[in-house]
């Protein structure tokens, strides 16, 4: 279940709220129900909050700054706000609408509006969670069916080493050129050095040689484009420096246990 915090200083409308909303039917935990931004900010800084549901106008700490001084705390970064307010005022909707708020709901309020409301971040949620649990699968699919796949190792934690200058400046050119051929003989020319010698420092600073770093790199990067739907599979390829589809497809199945349409699936 999401859980939730309500924060009114009107007490008659925080206890209905509390009362005649049925939270548990929608899937939610009333967590807390607090009078004033300050104690409800206190809740949030645990981050185990879902949703919060304030109102606009609270003394000492208005609903706008709560929800502005939550966006703002690290832990508080997948929070949903949904406003409640006796002001119609445009000043008000601009300010929460600015906040990212998914609701603005006007008191006296129609329990079915905050109803509502609730249901459409709750399917938002539930759709998160569903994005999360598949990515969390294929990523046990993938190790399961391509032990090939390592994650390349991250430049900024190569234990440093008398070539790491030298080396970082390779993979930032390696990098930028992925859609290139990309052979350690043109490499090596760039960076005026034989390819074996090129080779040889590469495998000592990174732990893996140069061609299985350029491959693993372009898979990387063919993943992170499969990721976008607008992006045709055949630019996929060719953005990573694939000419010939058919051994795209063949090098991206061996990496990741999957073909690039069945992993666009999984996303």
């Amino acid at each position: 279940m999401y859980k939730v915090l309500i924060a009114d200083d009107e007490v008659l409308d925080l206890e209905g709220m509390r009362l005649f909303i049925p939270w548990t039917e929608l899937g939610l935990e009333v967590v807390a129900a607090v009078n004033n931004g300050f104690d409800a900010y206190e809740v949030l800084k645990d981050g185990e909050i879902d949703i919060l549901v304030t109102d606009v106008h609270m003394p000492s700490m208005s609903g706008l700054e709560l929800a502005r001084k939550a966006q703002e705390t690290e832990s508080c970064s997948g929070l949903r706000v949904i406003f409640v307010s006796g002001y119609q005022d445009f000043h008000y909707v601009k300010q929460a609408l600015s906040l990212r708020a998914y609701s603005y709901v006007l008191k006296p309020m129609d329990d079915s509006e905050l109803v509502d409301a609730l249901v459409h971040v709750t399917k938002e949620l539930d759709e998160v969670s569903r994005k999360q649990e598949e990515e969390r699968q294929w990523r046990e699919a993938a190790k399961r069916t391509a032990p090939r796949y390592q994650q390349l190792p991250q430049t900024d934690t190569v234990e440093p080493g008398k070539h790491t200058k030298l080396i970082l400046e390779v993979t930032a050119y390696m990098k930028e050129h992925l859609n290139r051929s990309l052979t350690l003989k043109e490499v090596a020319d760039r960076f005026a050095f034989s390819p074996n010698y090129l080779g040889l420092m590469f495998k000592e600073e990174m732990g893996v040689g140069f061609s299985e770093y350029v491959i693993t790199m372009r898979m990387e990067k063919a993943g992170e484009l499969l990721k976008d739907p607008k992006v045709k599979i055949y630019e996929v390829a060719d953005q990573v420096g694939y000419r010939y589809m058919p051994y795209f497809s063949r090098q991206f199945k061996e990496t990741f246990g999957m073909t690039p349409i069945e992993f666009r699936r999984h996303r």
